[in-house]
């Protein structure tokens, strides 16, 4: 299924381009930082401005470091959020869990882009139900997905293709338990040729 932006996110960009977000960048700014606030308050406007002002600094001043698309910054945020939001769960846990769609994204098994993997069907429960494009993750989900986003990894096994309640794929690759919330299984991929090399 083909997902396009949503209308709060297309006036947001009518506006941020109407209004001047070409405007210089402040060079000791955080941008990423504006990013992640925006992301947990809910502030679509906000975020894509940072998220311009972000890429025009790195390009403007040539600065080694991974340019983030708010979009899939929020979007791997509520994966993360809906997956393993409990405030409680570690931060490896909720890295764990956003690494597994990245290494979707990398994957020939799956869909090339961070949005085809969350919304392909039957894949990441509640994705495009209303309340799952309203959901407004915790700060602690925003951080662990601009984390990942950035290059970080806490499990460096491109083959962990699957997240679920039980094992699945080719075997169990890592499994995280809280009395609370169960047991989430971090699973390999069934075709490992796949990945070798």
């Amino acid at each position: 299924m083909k997902k396009f932006l949503s209308f709060p996110v297309v006036i947001a960009l009518i506006f941020l381009i109407s209004t001047g977000a070409r405007a210089d960048f402040e060079p000791e700014k955080d941008y990423s930082l504006v990013m992640i606030d925006a992301a947990a308050s809910g502030d679509t406007e906000a975020g894509i401005e940072a998220e311009l002002m972000r890429n025009k600094k790195i390009y403007t001043l040539g600065i080694d470091e991974q340019k983030i698309s708010y979009g899939d910054l929020l979007l791997l945020a509520r994966v993360i959020h809906a997956e393993a939001g409990s405030e409680w769960l570690s931060e490896e846990w909720k890295m764990a869990v956003g690494e597994v769609l990245l290494n979707r994204v990398a994957s020939p098994e799956f869909p090339d882009t961070l949005e085809e993997c969350v919304y392909q069907e039957g894949q990441y429960c509640g994705a495009g139900e209303s309340w799952y494009e309203d959901l407004i993750p915790y700060r602690s989900c925003v951080v662990a997905a601009k984390r990942l986003l950035s290059g970080e990894r806490v499990l460096d096994e491109p083959s962990v293709v699957f997240q679920s309640n039980g094992p699945q794929g080719g075997g169990v690759f890592r499994e995280y338990c809280d009395a609370y919330f169960g047991t989430t299984y971090l699973c390999y991929s069934t075709h490992p040729e796949l990945y070798e090399g």
